[in-house]
């Protein structure tokens, strides 16, 4: 059983594909979201339909994440 949101950090040793797998596998888990954080710290929000403009489950969540470096 997958948790409720399963985020992912893209790294270069990433593929489209290897994502999508991961996205699949967690929502065949029962995962209601999947979130895929990049290197500049976007995040993407996705449901069971695909691509969300933010998520539902943590709506106040940003989109992007700042190092603050």
């Amino acid at each position: 059983m997958a948790p409720e949101i399963c985020v992912e950090v893209w790294s270069p040793s990433n593929t489209p594909e290897e994502l999508e797998m991961k996205r699949r596998l967690y929502f065949d888990k029962g995962a209601l979201e999947f979130w895929v954080c990049n290197e500049q710290g976007e995040i993407s929000f996705f449901g069971h339909q695909g691509s969300l403009s933010q998520s539902r489950l943590c709506p106040g969540f940003p989109a992007e994440i700042n190092g603050g470096a």
